[in-house]
């Protein structure tokens, strides 16, 4: 078999599992690998051959060469770039060795190269609380929506996503679809407290009916018509309220989900309840994003911990 329809064949088996996104990524990632290679038999792929493909792409002098979106940028691409085309690549052998079109993976000795120390996510405690005072200034609408991110540790296509009959206002809970296979369509339980439960209660005594639309959080467009909140609609709303009150970075409703994790975890949650909670894949994941404390954490850990 010739390297393209092996992954036409890779790309079809992730068809109607995956999410566009993830096909997507596949593609973009492992393009580099095809026009390096060309249209060889994958039987005459080997080890080598795979290596000296990932010290090229370490190499390259620029980067984002014929991209759909980005202009061509000088200087080489980085270690999480370079570790993703790798990664994908692997996936790709691996698979064909699970399938069994190739006796052998190639790919199976090919280093992963070291992605650089993560840097500390999170909204600050600080600018969140502006936020959320301005908020409850502002609209309930907007005020139930920062609480939620808050307390939840939701995404905001988790949020977004919320219809009314899986809110549970009396057991302090919601079921929200996020990412997985397939997109958006991985249901989970979230947590939250009174305190939310009080703002989404306001909010909802005021939340515009329509039958038609079963979303929590809501838009009246100009047109007429109520529709559900999008995940840029999220954005927006939370951009306004940081303009609002000068905080310029980091608002994004991501970062309140990173700092809603780093806040359990500063507060004595383990990493394994964290993980949970934020319905990560694994601990793993949980501890490559928050495992990283600023020195001062870090002195104040010491102080709490030292054993003398």
């Amino acid at each position: 078999m010739r390297l393209i329809d092996a992954l036409e064949d890779f790309y079809l088996s992730m068809e109607g599992v995956y999410s566009p996104n993830t096909l997507k990524w596949y593609r973009h990632k492992l393009q580099p690998l095809m026009w390096s290679l060309g249209d060889c038999h994958i039987e005459e792929i080997t080890i080598q051959m795979l290596r000296t493909w990932r010290a090229d792409l370490a190499n390259k002098p620029t980067t984002y060469e014929n991209h759909p979106t980005k202009p061509t940028k000088e200087g080489p691409m980085s270690r999480h770039t370079l570790h993703g085309h790798v990664r994908a690549c692997r996936r790709f052998f691996k698979w064909l060795e699970e399938e069994e079109i190739m006796d052998y993976n190639p790919a199976k000795r090919l280093e992963l190269p070291a992605k650089p120390k993560g840097t500390r996510k999170g909204i600050k405690e600080k600018e969140r609380d502006l936020i959320i005072e301005q908020a409850k200034k502002d609209n309930p609408r907007d005020y139930a929506i920062v609480l939620f991110l808050a307390d939840t540790a939701c995404r905001a296509a988790g949020l977004a996503g919320l219809t009314l009959n899986r809110l549970d206002l009396d057991n302090l809970r919601a079921e929200v679809h996020e990412k997985g296979k397939g997109g958006n369509n991985k249901a989970r339980m979230v947590y939250f407290g009174e305190k939310t439960k009080q703002a989404l209660e306001a909010w909802l005594r005021v939340r515009p009916g329509d039958p038609k639309c079963p979303y929590v959080f809501v838009n009246i467009h100009k047109k007429g018509g109520i529709h559900g909140l999008t995940v840029s609609g999220v954005y927006q709303a939370i951009k306004r309220l940081a303009a609002q009150v000068g905080v310029e970075n980091g608002f994004n409703p991501h970062n309140w989900r990173h700092g809603s994790a780093r806040g359990m975890i500063k507060k004595g949650a383990s990493l394994s309840e964290v993980s949970q909670l934020l319905g990560h894949s694994s601990v793993t994941v949980t501890g490559d994003f928050y495992g990283i404390f600023s020195e001062e954490e870090l002195h104040e850990s010491h102080k709490t911990y030292s054993w003398i």
